[in-house]
């Protein structure tokens, strides 16, 4: 639980403190980049899955379909608008809107080859996505670190 803060914070410590303890999703952009996390890791266990079941008969290559993100950066006014989202922040407040996190894979139309088994898995094909998953991953993962760090360094701290 943050501490107390007694407005206006007079030191650069006591911003720290209170930034050091804020939930980093209340912020759009840092929700909006979790979320991508999320579904990236997501999808990694999925597209390894499919890597294991690649000789199991029947076997249906499975994906996550991605979440708008252009969507969710509109909706958290960072296309120009000044708007903020609602947030809670106590559980007897009105709860918003259902998170767009909940992720769940469903079976993969279109491949480029069937097996005589009944097995669409192409390895080369899960191989190459799981790769561009990673970097993926690693992108966001890297602005996100990058934001902490101009945080960091904006009230002088080394980061």
């Amino acid at each position: 639980m943050p501490p107390k803060i007694q407005y206006p914070l007079s030191t650069n410590r006591e911003i720290f403190a209170y930034i050091s303890n804020m939930n980093l999703a209340n912020i759009p952009l840092f929700g909006i980049m979790s979320s991508k996390l999320n579904y990236l890791s997501e999808r990694q266990g999925v597209l390894a899955q499919n890597i294991a079941n690649s000789d199991t008969p029947g076997y249906k290559a499975k994906d996550i379909a991605e979440p708008n993100f252009k969507k969710m950066v509109a909706a958290a006014g960072m296309n120009g608008q000044r708007s903020l989202p609602m947030t809670v922040t106590n559980a007897k407040h009105i709860a918003k809107t259902a998170p767009a996190g909940e992720f769940s894979a469903k079976d993969r139309r279109t491949t480029y080859e069937l097996n005589p088994n009944g097995n669409n898995v192409v390895l080369e094909e899960e191989v190459s996505k799981m790769a561009m998953n990673q970097t993926d991953y690693q992108t966001v993962l890297n602005l996100y670190t990058k934001g902490i760090s101009m945080f960091k360094t904006a009230l002088g701290k080394q980061g």
